[in-house]
C-alpha cells in the first residue's frame, strides 16, 4: 500500500511485527524440523504433503511480512574477492 504525502508516494507496510525478519529467523529451527520429518516420510504420501503445506504456509507467511521470496534459503557468503576497480 502506499500513500500521497507531499507529492512523494511513501509506501506503508501495516504489519504490526516490528522486524519481521528477525521474527521469521527465529522460526528456522522450526522450518528445519519440518525439512527432517519429511526425509522420513515417503515423498508426495499424505503425511509428507501435509508436512509440505506446513512448510510453504511458513514460507508463505515470511514471504508476506519480509517481502523477501527466498527468505529460508541457503545464501551463500559473499566472495571476499574483488576485482581491481570493484
Amino acid at each position: 500500500m502506499a500513500l500521497q504525502q507531499g507529492g512523494h508516494v511513501v509506501p506503508v507496510r501495516y504489519t504490526g511485527i516490528p522486524n519481521p525478519g528477525e521474527a521469521f529467523g527465529r522460526l528456522k529451527p522450526f522450518r528445519d524440523e519440518i525439512i527432517r520429518m519429511q526425509g522420513k516420510l515417503r515423498p508426495f504420501a499424505t503425511d509428507y504433503l501435509i508436512l509440505d503445506a506446513l512448510k510453504k504456509a511458513l514460507d508463505t507467511a515470511a514471504y508476506h511480512f519480509t517481502r523477501e521470496p527466498d527468505f529460508y534459503s541457503m545464501r551463500p557468503e559473499p566472495s571476499r574477492w574483488r576485482r581491481p576497480g570493484d
